[in-house]
């Protein structure tokens, strides 16, 4: 850690600290578990030997940890993460500066023996076990174990769950996590991180599920919190899961009517009760009675109540279970059982309403109890939580992931035959779509109280839970980091013209903003996706056509989103820039099996086409995330996509268009997006451990591409030779020159461009990649020029227009920055028609919607404005020629990707027997 180690450290002077606020712009009501960031540096500001504390607005120092991140090549730190202790919140704005941190009060200690570890500080210890099926061995508060036998649980059955069928439905087997591995990963003083993977197994199921969950334990805490990912590998036609969840039980030992039941909700209400209730009966308890119970306190002793109801109390029901299913984004509802169990119904209008906030309670209001939740409740339905025995000396608290009280999850495609591209834009078969390899994350915490906290304090846990709280920076501050490429800007307010992006880039954001809510884009494996081009027709997005359902991050939506944070630090865009980028990371991505480090491109299921490539998994998107909220699991997910190397020798993306590869690729793949996203993730791992070897391959690469004669506009369709064991490309020789449209719209012109500010040993590279942002939207006579001839370099000129933007800006070229200007100035493509109002017979309830919408074009488009803003502001036009007349911009997303058209064709009319399309793309 870094304040660990004070020698040699280098100064920070005082115009170096960086002030630091909460992304809500107030303190949280309680920080339960802490919290952690991230912040960049300039280049040689720091290094891993230089303390760095945390105070207040008000002076005052805290307690702070700190890791390296990223390096900078010279080896000084790039970005460094850091951890808050837990506790109330001190204040709403802090500054990091130079100087060693405050010792926290209560330090985290970890120690371990060969069967388990324990982390302990104050009066608050957890003790995990190092093999076997329980995680979790207990958890104590002043020496009182309230949390035992912590247990991760999967049910899973042979079929769906179908109405039409048939009862009893199909069996199920529960299978537990089963520890392989155990890992200290920090030790304190003010957090500990422990990571546990293994797998599910039992019930008569092979070891299946691969999974990691890391353990958060923070200084002054007296909660954990958990990160639980796992990894699809089963039998999709064999393997329904039913339910995810994690099991622990809490003793009780209080009166059962000093025994208490908590669910909050998202708006901050509380559905509270005892075990057994005293108020409502036919004789009155009195508010002396009533009222603490009501609160959660201890009643009086019994001795002092009214003889009518203390002389009965034992023949009133004991309501042990107790049950709060979300079942769907809009609807929670809670029920509850008496201690009769199986013998007696279910209570089921115990309370209702929209969203819960996933936060529960179960204790006495003497003993002690404990607080449970799991985050994005709603969000990611069907959740539950479920409490039984509550009437018994020890409850059973199950917090579910997946609900089994749900449909179990179906992750079948959505149809048994192909429907190609001509008409839904789907890749189909060479694979058929498989979901193994897919991945999802859940999040929970377990906090312990000595007795039954009050309404106030579960409903401000609720507000953590369901608003985690994160610090950042100010957008002024990040712009001057130059973040991820630099070419971008807080925003530009000096023209008319400027002030019109800027409006319409906001008003954009609030759309879709809006679009998620009022379409629910919600759900266990969907929520943080968007769709990706709408029907105009039916008023809705084409959520069951082909390749223009699920988003999948096409053209970089995750980065558009992650730059309007960093642009304006909005929260809302924040939070949704953070689901997506985990979505994306997780369910579109193939982390094992044959298309490890490959993504889906878009489709009806989100796994589902077959088109498996590295741009949708590539590294680079995943940075902001990563670097802002220091999370652990993103950097697990971006080493998986490090397989990718190898795994697109397999899957040639252009495997449909081509004949095989010559002997001295032997794979192939296009210079852009697969060579760029490939060194993005090399990129990313270089920069996080400070190992040349990833470098290297970068620049085995840059040097290739340099020596081609076309440089970047190589092949057709920026084809090349690719051989994964030594990172070298290899020109297939011929006149093939052109450019392929996505080459640099999946982020691999930011990429390129922060790239080139670092690796200055490369110049023929770099003259070739100034070749290409130069040229890709040049005149004819200007290729010419360069390379003896003309030719087209794919379109989408308004994407690219941030590359000629910046070309001029290298070159230092007036002209070549005002010809961006142009484009941006009279691009269409991209601007739509104001939001409108759609309700009556022609939808299902009323909605807004902007016609004709397109994600390629929103993100994209965005982009590519920021990138012209900022690099050359003074050039903005007064007015914009495009702000008046409004675009369906159908053609850019039909004819999105004609080489990956091409080659589906090819596949698609190669299984019915008409060769047409395939011999014609065999002879570019």
């Amino acid at each position: 850690m870094l304040h660990r180690v004070r020698s040699r450290a280098k100064e920070l002077s005082a115009e170096q600290s960086v002030d630091l606020k909460w992304l809500d712009g107030k303190a949280p009501a309680a920080l339960p578990t802490g919290t952690a960031f991230g912040i960049p540096w300039a280049q040689g500001d720091i290094d891993r030997t230089t303390p760095i504390s945390i105070a207040s607005s008000n002076g005052q120092k805290l307690p702070l940890q700190s890791w390296p991140l990223a390096y900078w090549p010279d080896g000084s730190l790039k970005w460094t993460g850091h951890a808050l202790a837990a506790g109330t919140a001190p204040g709403d704005s802090f500054s990091i500066s130079q100087g060693s941190p405050a010792e926290p009060a209560s330090p985290v200690s970890v120690s371990q023996s060969n069967t388990s570890v324990t982390v302990v500080t104050g009066q608050f210890s957890v003790t995990f076990n190092k093999s076997g099926a329980t995680l979790i061995d207990s958890i104590s508060l002043g020496g009182k174990k309230l949390v035992q036998g912590g247990k991760l649980v999967v049910y899973v059955q042979n079929a769906p769950d179908e109405p039409e069928a048939a009862a009893p439905g199909p069996p199920i087997q529960i299978t537990q996590g089963t520890i392989e591995a155990v890992v200290i990963e920090q030790k304190g003083p003010v957090r500990a991180v422990i990571k546990v993977s293994g797998k599910y197994s039992g019930g008569g199921h092979a070891a299946f599920l691969p999974f990691t969950l890391r353990f958060y334990v923070s200084a002054g805490a007296t909660a954990i919190r958990t990160v639980h990912f796992f990894i699809y590998d089963g039998d999709q036609f064999k393997d329904f899961i039913k339910a995810i969840g994690l099991t622990f039980t809490t003793p009780l030992t209080d009166e059962l009517y000093n025994r208490h039941v908590r669910f909050v909700t998202a708006d901050g209400g509380i559905w509270g009760e005892p075990v057994r209730v005293l108020s409502g009966l036919r004789r009155d308890a009195t508010p002396a009675v009533l009222t603490p119970q009501f609160n959660g306190q201890a009643v009086p002793d019994i001795s002092t109540w009214p003889t009518t109801v203390s002389s009965e109390v034992d023949q009133l029901p004991v309501w042990s279970d107790y049950t709060l299913d979300q079942l769907r984004p809009n609807d929670f509802t809670v029920a509850k059982r008496s201690s009769a169990g199986r013998a007696a119904s279910w209570l089921g209008n115990a309370g209702h309403g929209t969203r819960a906030a996933g936060v529960g309670y179960v204790g006495g209001a003497q003993g002690g109890g404990v607080a449970f939740g799991l985050k994005d409740f709603w969000q990611g339905a069907p959740r539950g939580l479920d409490i039984r025995g509550a009437g018994s000396d020890a409850a059973t608290v199950t917090l579910w992931a997946y609900s089994p009280r749900a449909p179990a999850m179906d992750l079948r495609h959505y149809d048994t035959v192909a429907h190609g591209l001509d008409l839904t834009y789907e890749d189909v078969g060479d694979p058929d779509p498989t979901p193994i390899g897919v991945g999802r994350s859940w999040e929970a915490t377990i906090q312990l109280f000595p007795s039954t906290p009050s309404r106030v304090t579960l409903a401000g846990l609720g507000n953590v839970q369901t608003n985690p709280p994160q610090l950042v920076a100010s957008p002024e501050f990040y712009a001057s980091q130059k973040l991820f490429g630099g070419r971008w800007n807080v925003p530009d307010m000096s023209t008319s013209g400027s002030r019109a992006i800027e409006k319409r880039k906001s008003d954009l954001l609030d759309f879709y903003l809006l679009d998620i809510e009022q379409r629910q884009f919600h759900g266990f494996w969907d929520y943080g996706d968007v769709m990706h081009t709408y029907d105009q027709t039916r008023h809705t997005w084409r959520y069951d056509v082909g390749g223009f359902a699920w988003d999948n991050g096409e053209l970089s939506t995750d980065l558009w989103l992650w730059m309007s944070f960093l642009r304006t630090g909005r929260a809302d865009v924040f939070r949704i820039a953070h689901a997506m980028t985990r979505h994306l990371s997780e369910v579109d991505t193939h982390h094992t099996g044959p298309f490890a480090g490959l993504g889906s491109r878009h489709n009806v299921n989100h796994w589902g086409d077959g088109a498996k490539e590295a741009r949708v998994a590539g590294s680079t998107l995943r940075r902001p995330f990563y670097y802002l909220t220091a999370d652990e699991l993103m950097g697990d997910l971006m080493d998986f996509t490090l397989q990718a190397d190898q795994t697109i020798m397999t899957w040639d993306p252009l495997r449909k268009v081509f004949p095989p590869p010559p002997p001295e690729g032997p794979g192939r793949l296009r210079i852009g997006p697969d060579w760029t996203t490939l060194a993005g993730n090399w990129f990313t791992k270089w920069e996080r451990t400070n190992d040349t070897k990833w470098l290297e391959r970068i620049k085995i690469g840059m040097r290739d591409i340099g020596g081609f004669k076309f440089g970047l506009f190589t092949g057709n369709g920026a084809a090349v030779g690719w051989n994964a064991d030594t990172a070298h490309l290899v020109d297939e020789g011929g006149e093939g020159l052109g450019s392929y449209h996505l080459t640099m719209i999946f982020g691999g012109g930011e990429l390129l461009m922060e790239a080139m500010d670092l690796i200055k040993d490369e110049p023929e590279f770099d003259a070739a990649w100034l070749d290409f942002c130069r040229l890709y939207n040049a005149s004819n006579a200007d290729k010419t020029a360069r390379y003896g001839k003309s030719f087209s370099s794919g379109g989408f000129t308004q994407y690219y227009a941030k590359l000629q933007a910046y070309a001029g800006q290298r070159l230092n070229d007036v002209s070549i920055k005002q010809a961006a200007w142009n484009f941006i100035n009279t691009n269409q493509v991209g601007v739509w028609a104001p939001v409108v109002d759609v309700g009556g017979t022609d939808v299902i309830n009323p909605i807004k919607e902007i016609p004709n919408l397109a994600t390629n074009d929103a993100g994209q488009l965005s982009l590519s404005e920021y990138a012209v803003l900022a690099i050359a502001p003074e050039l903005a036009p007064n007015s914009l020629s495009a702000l008046s007349t409004h675009s369906i911009s159908e053609t850019s997303t039909v004819a999105e990707d004609p080489i990956h058209e091409k080659h589906t064709r090819g596949d698609v009319h190669r299984k019915t027997g008409i060769m047409r399309f395939w011999k014609k793309f065999m002879c570019l």
